[in-house]
């Protein structure tokens, strides 16, 4: 009967023995699978925040040359050209009618430097804010006489930083140049709206559109737009459909607005 029982206790034990390897190694597995994710998680947000600061460094560079550039059209180029039309005004010739187009031509080419000047100039995209910006990016178009254009404002995006607002800024130039060349479109609407926890941006094009699934992984400008919409804390959404034209939303949460 010791006998029995001393095998008992043997087989007792050595069955807990193996019940502690297993719960071990059970939980040195359930251990590494935690740290493993946490690990690849920590990767792939590492790889994401170095990924924004890459468009960050290239958003600073593109705006220090875009505000350099700013300055030559405007200090140089649009100043030898209103030279010329004053030289042009002193030309004697019996045909005035050319001198008047040839001005009017000139005029028309000042004006349109001015413009692009006012739009690479950082600093002035700052002072007057976006809801200036957007307002007179939108006239130009509308001059264009090519485009019906709409701007609808309720909410208020002042409060945004001088870096937010210039990232902004760039990312609704971008979109609207897209629409210039390659929508199609005739009627262009931007809308401002507010709401309780968000300002919401909208643009939108009455053009042809696309197919969002053929530019899955290939548009890289639609990439562009929604990584530089997370560098200012907010998310861009892009909807569009062959011969429906093109919507793109932007949320902007309260609270970056309210603190930057």
């Amino acid at each position: 009967m010791q006998g029995i029982g001393g095998d008992i206790i043997i087989i007792l034990a050595g069955t807990f023995l193996l019940l502690c390897i297993f719960g071990f190694i059970f939980f040195f597995v359930i251990v590494y699978n935690k740290r493993y994710r946490k690990y690849e998680a920590e990767k792939v947000e590492m790889r994401k925040q170095f990924e924004l600061e890459k468009l960050q460094s290239q958003l600073e560079i593109q705006e220090q040359t875009l505000k350099n550039i700013s300055g030559e059209i405007h200090d140089n180029i649009g100043q030898i050209l209103s030279l010329v039309g004053l030289q042009i005004s002193t030309i004697p010739t019996n045909k005035p009618e050319k001198i008047d187009q040839t001005s009017e031509l000139l005029d028309r080419a000042i004006e349109d430097l001015r413009n692009l000047s006012k739009r690479l100039d950082t600093d002035r995209i700052t002072s007057i804010g976006i809801i200036e910006a957007i307002t007179h990016e939108m006239k130009v178009i509308e001059r264009t006489g090519k485009f019906a254009t709409e701007l609808s404002i309720e909410a208020d995006f002042e409060m945004l930083s001088s870096d937010k607002t210039i990232i902004l800024y760039r990312i609704i130039q971008e979109i609207l140049n897209n629409i210039i060349k390659h929508s199609k479109a005739t009627k262009i609407s931007i809308q401002l709206k507010d709401n309780d926890r968000e300002d919401v941006l909208i643009i939108e094009d009455n053009g042809i559109g696309f197919d969002m699934k053929a530019m899955e992984g290939k548009g890289l400008g639609l990439n562009n737009i929604v990584n530089r919409a997370k560098l200012i804390g907010g998310n861009a959404t892009i909807n569009s459909s062959i011969n429906n034209g093109t919507s793109i939303t932007f949320k902007i949460p309260k609270k970056i607005t309210n603190h930057v």
